[in-house]
């Protein structure tokens, strides 16, 4: 059987720095000289990196079972930052989680969350109408406000515009810590007594009060709103008639806060900067759409543009750059053998880019996506049994929010701008996305 290829000797130190450094390129660098199945150390961790739509397949679909995070050293420290949510649980106790929190994201249910998600987007277009012209933007800021805005809503039926700052600081702390943590060549847990662990558990118990007090009052109301926090504050385990303990709601809310406007933002930045590159698309897109559009979920239907743009916007930059699983036995991938307790990874950033997949892998071309591609070529929400349970009401909002804006305003990046990329836990534009307003109606 063969040996997985990758650095030896001294190209392992230089690996790891690389990788402290820029880990999208040294990824993308080790597949180029390696192959599609990588060995690569990353301080004291063996990792695998897959980086071929068969064995990608494998992992995460066919053989599942074999891949977990429970002993994931990535995932052990996530629980630091999310708890026992969905992302980090496994086994028996994350499929209860699942059973319980999969019929808050029924697709009907979500459908009735659309008016609410445009509502928001041209409440925030209409504070742009009263910019002076010529304003300059953070377009990425921006989208953070604005799906921060909506989850909000939406999880609670609450606004927490009121609070985004503080859980905005919140969630920039532990991000940024996160990062720092996983590129260090000895990763620590924050536990220790020293300034930066104590703010890094400042700010995730600042998190846990404001999740912790929605709920307890949430508990005591007797008219609940119809909203994804009461869908699963209701929810009942079918096999033992169960439902969530506060904490756990807690856990999972701080999840659904997280993940439901990060990554649906960071998607939606880079769409529009995407955009702003490629105007022949972007009228194509506006042809599409319309002028001064009040998009229902129905008519997402008759917008296919809209979703293919957004696809290939999330292959280009996948908000989750790269995520792994621990294996819990010995397996093998086209050839090569796997061991027990082996770190395997999959950047989706390069994986979207293999060029035996992907022809002219960095150009913008939404029309790929009418083509039929192999499984487990394109995972931005990872794929089989643990696929994103918020994939649905991520594409639904994306697109949403993509139709209403495109329908009424251009965003052009700002002359001279050279925007790149900063790999936190999500992938985000490196010091923001600076744009200006192009009105299309007066």
């Amino acid at each position: 059987m063969k040996s997985i290829p990758g650095p030896r000797g001294l190209e392992v130190l230089k690996t790891i720095f690389r990788f402290q450094r820029d880990p999208l390129t040294t990824l993308s660098d080790l597949t180029n000289r390696y192959g599609d199945i990588v060995r690569y150390r990353y301080g004291p961790f063996s990792v695998v990196l897959l980086n071929h739509p068969e064995a990608v397949q494998r992992m995460l679909q066919d053989n599942h079972p074999n891949y977990g995070k429970k002993n994931s050293p990535f995932y052990k420290m996530m629980r630091h930052f999310l708890g026992d949510g969905l992302v980090t649980s496994d086994g028996d106790f994350w499929r209860r989680q699942r059973r319980l929190a999969q019929p808050a994201f029924g697709r009907k249910r979500l459908e009735g969350l659309a008016p609410l998600m445009v509502q928001c987007t041209q409440d925030m277009l209409d504070q742009w109408r009263r910019l002076p012209p010529g304003h300059v933007l953070d377009a990425a800021q921006e989208m953070m406000k604005l799906t921060l805005r909506i989850v909000g809503l939406a999880l609670f039926s609450l606004d927490v515009s009121a609070e985004t700052r503080a859980v905005a600081h919140c969630l920039e702390v532990l991000q940024g810590q996160m990062t720092r943590r996983f590129q260090s060549l000895m990763p620590l847990p924050p536990v220790l007594p020293t300034p930066r662990d104590r703010l890094f558990r400042e700010s995730r118990r600042k998190l846990e009060e404001i999740a912790m007090r929605i709920v307890r009052e949430r508990r005591a109301q007797s008219n609940r709103p119809d909203d994804l926090l009461t869908a699963l504050l209701e929810a009942r385990d079918p096999e033992t008639g169960e439902g969530m303990s506060d904490h756990q709601l807690c856990d999972e809310l701080i999840t659904f806060l997280l993940a439901g406007h990060e990554t649906t933002a960071n998607a939606l930045a880079w769409t529009f900067y995407l955009l702003s590159l490629n105007p022949d698309q972007r009228r194509r897109l506006e042809a599409e759409v319309g002028l001064n559009q009040t998009p229902r979920a129905e008519d997402l239907s008759r917008l296919p543009l809209s979703e293919r743009v957004v696809l290939e916007s999330m292959r280009l930059y996948p908000p989750v750059w790269v995520y792994g699983r621990m294996s819990y036995a010995a397996d093998e991938f086209m050839g090569y053998p796997i061991q027990k307790n082996q770190i395997v990874t999959v950047a989706p950033y390069v994986l979207h880019r293999n060029p035996t997949i992907w022809p002219n892998p960095e150009g913008f071309d939404p029309d790929r996506f009418l083509l039929d591609r192999p499984k487990g070529s394109y995972v931005p929400f990872a794929h089989g049994p643990r696929q994103c349970i918020g994939n649905h009401f991520a594409m639904m909002e994306a697109r949403l929010l993509l139709v209403t804006v495109a329908s009424q305003v251009r965003l052009n990046l700002q002359a001279g701008t050279r925007v790149g990329t900063e790999a936190l836990v999500t992938l985000r534009p490196r010091g923001g996305l600076p744009m200006t307003l192009e009105w299309l109606l007066n």
